[in-house]
């Protein structure tokens, strides 16, 4: 009995000690940001989050929920500044694969095109936000009259774009009738390209699983000379779209799994095929950024699900290319553009991170990447607003290599260029 009570006391003790070496790490290295504001370009006080992200090729930028203003504004300076002063060259958004890959291809790099390709064919929960007016009419057409421009690119899964109405079934029937794909001579095949537009409306699980059944044939069936191509892995994506609308409307719990897992090989294809020579920023949810997601403990069933971060940082040259910031923010407001409600964000845990940084500091930074080298060994659960609005207990120290953190947060205004 003694010896199970010393074992209680020295484990105690052990998180006791570990949790407190987190807090004592944040305490003495967050490091003060002097403001979001996209048009501050004077970046030294960004630098130390270069340092950070050093040699990464891939920085993925993350946030608590898709309408978080102040963020998009800190997201915009960060852009700004990992293309201006750390090559960073493409921008990689949770948005439709096809249509900001294909799409983005075609559209004619003038600044009218660029923006009305922008402001249609990115979700609008990004594009009609106020606080993201300079970044998408202004500041990604501005590069091309510069010797440095930024590629836009997209890996979600999800088809809404404009481009994709337009051009994707189009583009489907051409890739067949090259693939010589024997459905193009069924008299199913018709039923088959109009069900493409179907993803978001249709109702009817039968109809899905004649659909996803039948790509799974073309897909199988795919000529050799194919078996590496963009149009192999867009038929995959558009599939796996498909599979996550049937699970979704069947209440399966791994829609969301379903998608992040094709997000992460569209994220692959992006990084390791299109772009093996550039550097790319990634624009998503944190949620969907995350690694290690086992780490964190649920406090709802809906947050279990296994994430593209997760899926991308499986590889090992992805996870050593690869930096992940989250965002965590104090206080505030949040809601959607997409949505009027706003509501009050849960107040922080009392010994929790944001409760661990001065209360006169508006935004800042710290590197979990330098905590896990300086101290290997311990990996502790702390209560943190990392992944949503509300706290959780994880080992964030291995969920995110940095945190921004932002005090005060706040909605989105709607953008002045949306009618």
């Amino acid at each position: 009995m003694r010896k199970l009570s010393l074992l209680l006391f020295v484990f105690v003790g052990l998180q006791s000690f570990a949790q407190k070496a987190v807090k004592k790490y944040v305490q003495e290295n967050i490091v003060s940001i002097k403001n979001i504001a996209p048009d501050s370009l004077d970046f030294s006080d960004l630098e130390v989050i270069g340092n950070a992200i050093g040699d990464s090729r891939i920085v993925m930028l993350g946030e608590q929920d898709h309408g978080d203003a102040p963020t998009f504004l800190a997201k915009t300076r960060l852009i700004k500044y990992l293309h201006e002063k750390k090559g960073f060259d493409v921008l990689a958004f949770e948005s439709d694969f096809y249509a900001l890959t294909a799409g983005w291809d075609a559209v004619e790099k003038k600044k009218d095109q660029i923006e009305d390709f922008l402001k249609h064919n990115i979700f609008s929960i990004w594009t009609n936000c106020a606080q993201c007016d300079d970044l998408f009419y202004n500041y990604i057409s501005k590069t091309y009259a510069t010797k440095f421009p930024i590629d836009i690119a997209g890996f979600d899964s999800q088809t809404h774009g404009n481009y994709t109405k337009r051009n994707l079934k189009q583009f489907v029937d051409s890739t067949l009738n090259k693939w010589q794909a024997p459905i193009v001579n069924s008299k199913e095949y018709n039923t088959f390209l109009s069900f493409l537009d179907s993803s978001k409306i249709s109702k009817d699980a039968l109809k899905y699983n004649v659909f996803i059944n039948q790509m799974n044939t073309i897909i199988k069936d795919v000529p050799k000379e194919f078996s590496d191509s963009y149009s192999l892995l867009l038929f995959s994506s558009i599939r796996e779209d498909f599979k996550s609308g049937l699970a979704f409307l069947k209440k399966e719990k791994n829609f969301m799994e379903i998608r992040d897992k094709q997000m992460a090989e569209n994220l692959k294809w992006l990084a390791y095929q299109k772009y093996p020579n550039k550097k790319i920023i990634v624009w998503a949810h944190s949620g969907h950024i995350l690694k290690n997601p086992d780490l964190i403990k649920k406090t709802v069933a809906s947050e279990g699900w296994t994430n593209m971060g997760h899926f991308f940082t499986k590889d090992s040259l992805a996870v050593k290319e690869t930096y992940l910031l989250g965002f965590s923010s104090k206080n505030g407001m949040v809601g959607r553009i997409t949505n009027p409600k706003k509501y009050k964000a849960s107040p922080p845990a009392k010994n929790g991170f944001e409760n661990w940084i001065s209360a006169d500091v508006s935004y800042a930074f710290v590197d979990f990447g330098m905590f896990r080298k300086l101290q290997s060994s311990v990996k502790e659960y702390f209560p943190m607003k990392g992944k949503w609005h509300g706290s959780s207990e994880a080992i964030w120290t291995e969920v995110f290599d940095g945190i921004f953190y932002i005090r005060d947060m706040y909605p989105c205004d709607k953008s002045k260029y949306i009618n």
